[in-house]
């Protein structure tokens, strides 16, 4: 494995994702991993994905434990 090419990949699989999330989906439907830059690439696309699910669910536990605390305050008036 190239090392190089493959974070060169991964970086721009992630980024891809974050900021043309439209655009990835259109190159990645095309290609399989042949080569240390497109297996980067979907390893990239993968790993925003994942950050990206983790902080939303983060953040929706915790508005749900907000509003769940403001409900419990409502029901002590």
């Amino acid at each position: 494995m190239e090392e190089q090419k493959y974070i060169k990949g991964f970086n721009s699989g992630y980024l891809l994702a974050k900021h043309m999330p439209t655009l990835l989906s259109k190159v990645v439907k095309n290609i399989s991993p042949a080569d240390d830059f497109s297996e980067g690439l979907l390893f990239g696309k993968e790993e925003y994905e994942l950050e990206y699910s983790r902080i939303h669910t983060d953040e929706l536990k915790r508005l749900r434990n907000k509003s769940q605390d403001r409900d419990k305050g409502h029901e002590r008036d």
